[in-house]
């Protein structure tokens, strides 16, 4: 009898057992994801914009297909790129395979919980740089351009090369219209000793760009004047490098670049390129 006693309380407690090791393991399922996102969500903070891996904006031809058919959708690139950087080797040089599901806004409200303003910080960074991307900034076929950013530049100094340039398929002055890529206000315009006749427009989500080298105005542009994507700026020239009028002391082209502004450093220069790049698909 005892036997048979013990052998059915044994039967009993099996299932209980089994329910107490499920909720252990899920217990630590649970406290494992918590503390991933957590790691995670540390990689958004205001230190990643001065970091030249950050800077240098490097997006991988997939990652740049995703971007482009996420922006389709509806979805800020902006955003987007927020919640996988964390989850990419060299900037955005990866992209996850979830990156085109429902996770992204799980991500999202996990980051928004556990790092509310380092995601935001982050957020509006990138939105500075692809939320007001409407149009490539030369109209015309041939338009040559390929990853300077950094290189040495040595008038007026040794420096690192702040944008992109793009060179048409004949060196010739005058031709090709300038546009804006965004809408936005004109912060500066003129002569530049460097940039020759220049115009820099800040976007609305607080990006700066900054067209270089032109031939000459498309009207009288004033500081404050609001522009379209889409409107001509000006024509690509060779403008530049001397006092106002100079120019052919280098091939024409159109210099690009483009600026955030942060914290420590405020405004510093972002790579152009990978941008342009999107800006083709559009």
């Amino acid at each position: 009898m005892c036997l048979a006693v013990k052998g059915k309380n044994h039967v009993k407690k099996v299932p209980e057992v089994i329910l107490f090791l499920t909720f252990l393991v899920t217990i630590s399922i649970w406290f494992s994801a918590c503390l991933y996102q957590r790691q995670a969500a540390l990689q958004l903070s205001a230190d990643v914009l001065e970091n030249a891996v950050f800077r240098k904006m490097y997006i991988s031809e997939r990652t740049l297909e995703k971007l482009y058919e996420q922006a389709a959708d509806g979805i800020a690139p902006g955003e987007w790129l927020t919640v996988i950087y964390p989850f990419c080797s060299q900037g955005f040089a990866s992209c996850p395979k979830w990156a085109d599901s429902d996770e992204i806004d799980t991500w999202r409200w996990a980051f928004l919980r556990s790092n509310p303003d380092g995601y935001r910080v982050i957020s509006a960074a990138l939105a500075a740089i692809w939320d007001d991307i409407k149009c490539f900034p030369v109209l015309g076929e041939g338009i040559f351009f390929e990853n300077t950013w950094m290189f040495e530049r040595t008038y007026g100094g040794l420096r690192g090369h702040e944008g992109t340039d793009l060179l048409p398929p004949d060196n010739v002055t005058g031709i090709y219209p300038v546009v804006s890529m965004t809408d936005g206000v004109i912060e500066k315009i003129g002569w530049l000793e460097q940039g020759g006749y220049r115009i820099g427009i800040r976007s609305e989500s607080g990006g700066y760009f900054y067209y270089a080298h032109l031939d000459s105005y498309a009207r009288d542009f004033t500081v404050g004047e609001s522009v379209y994507a889409g409107d001509c700026l000006g024509l690509m020239g060779d403008s530049g490098y001397g006092t106002e009028g100079t120019r052919g002391q280098f091939p024409v082209h159109l210099h690009l670049g483009i600026y955030i502004q942060t914290k420590q450093s405020g405004e510093l220069s972002i790579n152009p390129y990978w941008v342009l790049r999107y800006a083709q698909f559009l």
